[in-house]
């Protein structure tokens, strides 16, 4: 019996373990329930060879008795036929070393490029696999609705591809005292070790986004879009660092009974771009380019979203009567009262993924260490990855 016939029976017996937790009513539905399962299936087989285990090599605790080298361990997977794999980036900040195994095969890998604000990274390997799939990155804004059924597939632990079932359960772009840059998708999947830098699909299989965090205490996983995360990878691979926008200007959420709420400008720094085209204090923001600004989650997607150096029409309302202006996008300061992102901090539980000690029966961390010698080795001549009981 084939080992990818007996993994295809693996699969369906964790997607019926996790339909018949979902959906007991439609065991009655038997018909409705094998078609969904099958699909399912389908998206397991479609992209499991696009997702890779990313291992980085850190120095050993300054704290620890022993002098083991640590290694953090995540998901990752391939979003070009070129091998570029994209993970989280509080998986390889300032590693060592860093490698990827894919299908039980490690492959020397090297970061091109980072942003801990969204906690995404890119990689490419030394090496391409002879055989993998990858997804793509779409440039779509809408996003499905919640209660949507998603697919999450991870590299946990030391398993091989795993799928797992949920549905979306909210959109926010803050979750408490932290903001996020844009709007992140939270999700009723629980998020485990190994599981950060995950990739999430809907039923028609597009690519839904990466994992980048977790709530623990409600079993859920916050999931950065696709959209996003192709906006962070152009500007790295283009111009070698991420640039966020900025208009100028701060604003207060301001509600009543009798129109609602509405964002309202508060202050309008000076020297800014809104200060230059005559945008005032008091002003309440209608539309930033091609989005209505309802809210802050609506206001901090509209600035993610627009490049630097971007013209965009700014609709406000002054005095009851609407006004446009035309805006040039600037870089945000380095100081400037708005900087709410925040860096990864490996000891924050939403953004911390799996450590594990180097296992005493491996001589070195690096199954390719010739890789990284003048001369490497012949192709086709990585490392193997073994599995527990193996030969």
């Amino acid at each position: 019996m084939s080992g990818k016939g007996s993994r295809c029976r693996n699969v369906r017996k964790i997607l019926s373990v996790c339909l018949v937790a979902f959906f007991p009513v439609l065991l009655g539905a038997n018909g409705e329930f094998r078609g969904l399962e099958e699909r399912l299936v389908a998206l397991f087989e479609e992209h499991n060879s696009a997702m890779v285990r990313v291992k980085a090599v850190y120095p050993p605790d300054a704290e620890a008795e022993d002098e083991v080298p640590q290694v953090v361990i995540g998901s990752g997977f391939f979003i070009s036929r070129e091998g570029l794999i994209i993970t989280n980036a509080s998986i390889v900040f300032d590693p060592l070393r860093v490698w990827v195994e894919h299908e039980q095969i490690a492959y020397s890998a090297e970061v091109v490029g980072m942003d801990s604000r969204t906690n995404i990274a890119f990689l490419r390997t030394h090496r391409l696999p002879k055989d993998f799939s990858y997804f793509h990155l779409a440039d779509r804004a809408d996003l499905p609705p919640v209660g949507s059924f998603i697919m999450r597939l991870s590299m946990p632990l030391e398993f091989q591809a795993s799928p797992n079932f949920g549905m979306v359960s909210g959109f926010e772009s803050r979750f408490g005292e932290r903001f996020f840059p844009c709007t992140y998708v939270r999700t009723t999947v629980p998020a485990g070790p190994g599981d950060g830098g995950s990739a999430y699909v809907d039923l028609t299989g597009r690519l839904l986004g990466i994992q980048v965090g977790s709530l623990p205490d409600v079993g859920s996983s916050y999931i950065l879009p696709a959209r996003a995360a192709l906006r962070i990878r152009d500007d790295l691979l283009f111009s070698g660092a991420v640039t966020y926008g900025w208009i100028g200007f701060e604003v207060e959420l301001v509600s009543g009974v009798e129109f609602g709420r509405k964002l309202v400008l508060s202050e309008v720094f000076d020297d800014s771009p809104a200060a230059e085209v005559g945008l005032l204090e008091g002003d309440v923001l209608k539309q930033i380019g091609d989005y209505p600004i309802q809210s802050l989650d609506a206001l901090r997607n509209a600035m993610f979203y627009t490049r630097v150096g971007q013209y965009v029409d700014v609709r406000v309302e002054r005095e009851g009567e609407d006004r446009r202006f035309s805006v040039q996008v600037d870089a945000r300061p380095e100081d400037e009262p708005m900087q709410i992102y925040e860096p990864v901090n490996p000891d924050d539980p939403i953004r911390n993924p799996l450590k594990e000690a180097v296992p005493e029966t491996r001589e070195t961390p690096l199954p390719f260490a010739d890789d990284y010698a003048d001369e490497r080795p012949s192709e086709g001549n990585e490392g193997s990855v073994s599995s527990p009981g193996g030969s």
